[in-house]
């Protein structure tokens, strides 16, 4: 059994996977917090008024999420490029077209 695991872990290592993109890094943040985010939902759709969130169990779903993200990146590492170069392309366009809010300090002018 644990020759199967040393062969296992071998394998994964020689996948050379790159741990200095910072896409890599980018897409696991995002994965972490979009499971939390999932969690913390649930959890506050399904419990009763006046409970509090369990916060132990949002950032364990956190650290799934992003577990799962790395593990995507391991067997699909094209496929995980391009979603992440789409995504921050696509992040990227929409705060550039943001419009510019003023904000007015100062009484009130009727």
């Amino acid at each position: 059994m644990r020759l199967i695991h040393y062969i296992a872990f071998i394998n994964f290592v020689r996948m050379e996977l790159d741990l200095t993109k910072s896409s890599l890094w980018i897409s696991v943040a995002i994965g972490a917090i979009i499971v939390a985010a999932a969690s913390a939902g649930f959890q506050q759709y399904s419990a009763e008024k006046g409970s509090d969130l369990n916060v132990k169990g949002i950032v364990r779903d956190a650290i799934l999420g992003g577990i799962f993200v790395a593990m995507a990146w391991t067997l699909v590492p094209e496929s995980m490029t391009s979603i992440t170069e789409k995504v921050t392309t696509s992040v990227t366009a929409t705060v550039a077209k943001a419009p510019e809010i003023d904000v007015q300090v100062g009484p009130a002018t009727f």
